[in-house]
């Protein structure tokens, strides 16, 4: 697929790797839709993508919310009579152990991280089939494969059985689907960890990399691949390591770090 004048759908676009994403898109002419919680975030990057050439619309959307999903998909017909990819990217990680978590965190972490993209590929699906195909690309995680934490690696677990069982029910209507499972990577959700990673980039390249020629995963950076692998071989090794005191004071750690720098950056904007 071309990705120059393609219809992108894009969730979680305000930071991050949607943001990302979003710019990688644009530099190859894509059309985009950009979709999150934070309205004003979305404006400058419309802002920013249009300066430089681009054409993108900002659709300020909840994807805990079905009304505000079927408008945002009503909205990307109504201006552009069609949507050519859905790139399922809202995520959030709640980093406490399950036995923390409040019943409404942990109902919001599911939401976001499987709900939504199961209720967004549910709307999108019947307009993709009416035009002939589609391409929708799920982003996953390395938590996905390898469990890390409970409740969010339990999500990606969901969002890859959902992907693989999509691939094979679409396969008919000339409907895509692509899983790409990130490691970690620089981002708000990692602002607490000190050892070297990838910045979002590396994440929309591979999106890109998805639209023009479709795989049914991608891992970034290819080196989690290996992880992976050791992981399956070898769970009892798997169970040492991220069951380790360290490691787990570690992740704790690291999203302490990570809402403290958030709050400071929501508490000066």
């Amino acid at each position: 697929m071309d990705i120059s004048g393609k219809i992108i759908v894009i969730t979680g676009a305000s930071s991050g790797i949607g943001a990302a994403t979003a710019r990688e898109l644009a530099a190859h002419g894509a059309v985009l839709v950009l979709a999150a919680r934070r309205a004003e975030e979305l404006a400058l990057l419309q802002r920013e993508i249009e300066r430089g050439g681009g054409q993108a619309l900002s659709v300020p959307t909840d994807v805990t919310r079905r009304p505000d999903i079927d408008r945002l998909v009503q909205t990307t017909l109504d201006t552009y009579g069609r949507i050519d990819v859905l790139v399922n990217n809202a995520g959030i990680s709640p980093g406490q152990p399950i036995a923390e978590l409040a019943d409404a965190e942990l109902q919001r972490v599911f939401d976001v991280n499987l709900l939504a993209p199961a209720r967004l590929t549910s709307v999108v699906v019947p307009h993709m089939r009416r035009q002939g195909g589609g391409l929708i690309v799920n982003i996953g995680s390395v938590a996905g494969e390898i469990a890390t934490n409970s409740v969010y690696a339990a999500t990606k677990f969901g969002l890859r059985g959902l992907n693989d069982a999509l691939r094979r029910e679409l396969r008919h209507d000339n409907i895509t689907l692509v899983l790409i499972a990130p490691g970690f990577i620089r981002t708000a959700m990692t602002a607490g960890a000190s050892f070297p990673m990838p910045g979002p980039e590396i994440v929309a390249q591979a999106v890109a990399a998805a639209i023009r020629r479709p795989r049914r995963k991608i891992v970034v950076p290819w080196f989690y691949q290996l992880v992976m692998l050791i992981g399956k071989l070898l769970p009892g090794l798997a169970d040492v390591v991220l069951g380790s005191t360290f490691y787990q004071r570690s992740y704790r750690q690291r999203k302490h770090i990570a809402d403290e720098q958030r709050s400071q950056t929501n508490s000066r904007s």
